[in-house]
């Protein structure tokens, strides 16, 4: 008996305790499964509405899935949509269809997961369906529209196991892979000539390949159209612009790295695309930059060596076309591989978009604003506490020798709850290779012992932003041997301090992640800040010490 007891303390005190923690969590779930039927039993209610799905469902055995305890979402054909679907296959009735069919179709209504319409993005939903394929949702003109096929009529069902969304139509399971999809679509003829020349619609071709890595894909592809635009005419067109070797299967001809380019491994539907700002491609060691611009999805779009270059929209009306092993997305524009050197990129960390954007504040004399975690996209640190960005803009008579007069500043200390340990910034677009990483900063009373990272990686030197210049007499070339340099047009105390942290190798032309980690406290007041100016990645055979920088702006040869 007082082990019963004991027993049943113990499950009153967890259920409590799973009360306790989902009360905690903002989750949109009812806490009940009393008197509410589940999702079969509700169907069968509405005969009039449900009974040809609820037959879809009994005839393949997956009523008493649907009607036991647990978490689904399902999305319910009405009857009209039914009669609709039945026309289309040539059938008269839910039984003269195969049952592998049907169940078929039935997996690809149900997710295991409970998801609102709150819950819905204009893409791909965030669970998988039992059929192992995602649906997609967009809205147009304030329906939802599911997998471009069907318009949910009522939503948010809520059941004991589950929600119920009703739809006017049924949901069919993509067919075709990537390479059949393309192909049957006569848009894309010059660009499905080059996937067959390339070899690689062979590799796009497989339903369940046993590479995991190319299991699932993703296909930027233009339309003949948009080619013509480009001044590609034919796959002889295509051929003559890129094919450099004679033989477009040769993995360093131009044309079969111009395909793979287009080609990603993994399945990324718009929504993936944008939720990361770069995506590694088919070919060795490029990748494919991607934003949300306004509405669209740009993919490329840079500012490369001071000059601005236009990216290419995907045609969102056009894209998230699932097939069985990826998705397709259709290019508004003609994406290719471009042929960069190593330049100097100067990273003005205080330029971040969003400062950018206040523009009674910017490189304003005596402005300043600090910024929140989460409120910058490209900079992020450790104590979500702390308004660890500051952003100022120095008046034109101080001492201080900014460039542009403006800076960025953070109080990072070691092991101090009431600052911040690490700071890390999103950088330019770097190309490919190796570079010295040059840190410029005015001189400070903390971070002493600073730590940098380049894609997690350390770099060679520890950073000491409370030094000084070694001296403001020696030749640049002294300097440089002592890893500093001269950054300041005008800098007579020394203050201002170019400061080597090392040579990095950039594997792939991208942005790329730049971290400062205090890896020891020197003792300084909470008060005091480390202040930025810039930072510097310089080819590794190029002049390290020219140019220099003004205050106003101006680069000095």
């Amino acid at each position: 008996m007082k082990k019963v007891l004991k027993y049943s303390v113990i499950v009153c005190i967890c259920f409590l305790a799973i009360v306790i923690t989902d009360g905690c969590k903002k989750q949109d779930i009812k806490l009940t499964t009393t008197d509410d039927v589940n999702i079969v039993d509700y169907l069968r209610r509405y005969p009039e509405k449900f009974s040809e799905y609820v037959k879809v469902l009994d005839k393949t055995n997956i009523s008493p899935f649907l009607n036991a305890y647990g978490t689904y979402t399902v999305f319910a054909p009405t009857n009209n949509a039914i009669k609709i679907y039945l026309a289309q296959v040539g059938k008269s009735s839910v039984d003269e269809i195969d049952t592998a069919d049907l169940k078929n179709i039935a997996r690809l209504h149900t997710i295991i997961d409970t998801l609102s319409t709150q819950t819905f993005t204009d893409g791909k939903m965030s669970t998988p369906t039992m059929f192992g394929q995602f649906l997609i949702t967009s809205v147009d003109k304030g329906i939802t529209v599911v997998n471009r096929q069907a318009n949910i009529i009522e939503s948010n069902i809520r059941t004991g196991n589950g929600i119920i969304h009703v739809i006017d139509g049924v949901l069919q399971p993509a067919k075709l892979t990537l390479a059949k999809l393309i192909e049957q679509d006569s848009k894309f003829s010059i660009f499905t000539q080059a996937l067959k020349a390339t070899g690689f619609y062979d590799s796009i071709n497989i339903a369940n390949n046993t590479d995991t890595t190319r299991r699932w894909l993703t296909l930027l592809a233009e339309s003949d159209s948009v080619l013509r635009i480009a001044g590609i005419n034919s796959y002889a067109g295509l051929v003559s612009k890129y094919n450099n070797t004679g033989n477009p299967k040769n993995p360093n001809d131009s044309l079969f790295l111009y395909v793979a380019y287009h080609i990603l491994p993994g399945l990324k539907y718009l929504g993936d695309l944008v939720n990361l700002p770069s995506h590694p491609s088919l070919a060795p060691l490029t990748v494919i930059n991607a934003e949300l611009v306004n509405q669209s999805v740009v993919l490329n779009q840079a500012t490369f060596n001071g000059t601005f270059e236009a990216g290419i929209a995907i045609d969102r009306l056009n894209s998230d076309r699932s097939a069985t092993n990826g998705v397709m997305h259709s290019l508004l524009g003609n994406i290719f591989l471009k042929v960069r050197t190593p330049v100097r990129v100067d990273f003005d960390v205080a330029a971040q978009p969003e400062v950018i954007r206040l523009t009674s504040i910017y490189r304003k004399p005596g402005k300043f604003v600090d910024f929140a975690l989460g409120e910058l996209k490209g900079v992020t640190w450790q104590n979500s506490n702390v308004r660890a960005f500051s952003y100022f803009c120095e008046a034109s008579t101080s001492s201080n020798n900014y460039w542009f007069d403006d800076q960025f500043s953070t109080n990072l200390r070691f092991g101090n709850a009431a600052a911040n340990n690490w700071i890390e910034f999103v950088t330019p677009l770097i190309v490919r290779g190796k570079y010295k990483v040059w840190i410029c900063y005015r001189r400070a009373n903390m971070g002493a012992f600073t730590q940098v990272s380049f894609n997690g990686v350390p770099t060679p030197r520890i950073v000491d932003f409370t030094v000084t210049l070694p001296s403001t007499s020696a030749t640049d070339a002294v300097l440089e041997s002592l890893s500093f340099k001269r950054y300041s047009f005008n800098n007579p105390n020394g203050n201002n301090v170019g400061q080597l942290a090392g040579v990095i190798d950039v594997a792939t032309t991208d942005r790329h992640r730049i971290r400062f980690t205090a890896i020891r406290d020197n003792g300084s007041g909470l008060t005091n800040q480390v202040t930025l100016d810039f930072i510097q990645f310089i080819p590794i055979d190029a002049v390290q010490t020219r140019p220099v920088y003004a205050r106003d702006g101006t680069i000095v040869p």
